[in-house]
């Protein structure tokens, strides 16, 4: 099965509402994560990496290779545990549909690894890095997860494309199921993100590495 849509390329802004807080997750992980897990890192400032769905290059001692991580954090519920991760299909800019960053065609050949990581905070959110009180991070080849998504939805009847199209064509479901995965649509947010949900256990599963953040968190 293979993904890809037929959507304006992605050019995701940064919501505001996001940006600040996804800001706030990095300079976290360049605290607590990197410099103590990682040999080497290399936030990316360039405009071309940036678009390619790089954030930074880093290499491990158990990881052959340097690597392209594309940070990815679940913070819209810091204040809560939660047990998925949101996995971009595509989001409302405007009138059009853009395809989101898990089936952009051109980021596909650039990311090597995703880093997933679930922020907790108080009942205030995130607003600053003083606000995360700790969080776990899994690191995630591309490719495997891909692979695993693949099998997954095998037995589907139906596209990815059919999938995200059916959702937003029909405005009493929020959910279909695409073999045995879960794709939502968020109405209540002003660009109406499709997403794949994922449990937290499979990609723990699934993880390169995995770890909790700060590192004497129980």
């Amino acid at each position: 099965m293979q993904f890809g849509m037929d959507m304006a390329r992605n050019s995701r802004p940064a919501f505001g509402r996001d940006s600040h807080r996804e800001r706030a997750v990095a300079e976290y992980l360049d605290y607590h994560l990197y410099p103590k897990h990682f040999q080497s890192t290399n936030r990316v400032n360039d405009k071309k990496s940036q678009l390619a769905g790089i954030d930074l290059f880093a290499t491990h001692k158990d990881i052959d290779g340097e690597m392209k991580i594309d940070e990815k954090a679940a913070t819209s519920w810091s204040h809560r545990e939660i047990h998925t991760f949101a996995f971009e299909l595509s989001f409302i800019l405007g009138d059009q549909e853009i395809g989101g960053w898990f089936l952009d065609k051109e980021k596909r050949g650039e990311t090597t690894h995703w880093l997933c990581t679930w922020p907790r905070s108080e009942n205030k959110g995130i607003s600053s890095v003083s606000d995360i009180l700790w969080a776990e991070a899994l690191l995630i080849e591309v490719r495997k997860l891909r692979n695993w998504v693949r099998r997954m939805a095998g037995k589907a009847d139906f596209t990815i494309e059919e999938a995200i199209t059916n959702l937003r064509s029909d405005s009493t479901i929020s959910e279909v199921m695409w073999g045995t995965l879960r794709v939502i649509i968020s109405r209540g947010l002003p660009e109406q993100p499709v997403n794949l949900l994922i449990t937290k256990d499979v990609l723990r599963s699934l993880a390169s590495e995995s770890w909790k953040l700060p590192d004497d968190t129980a």
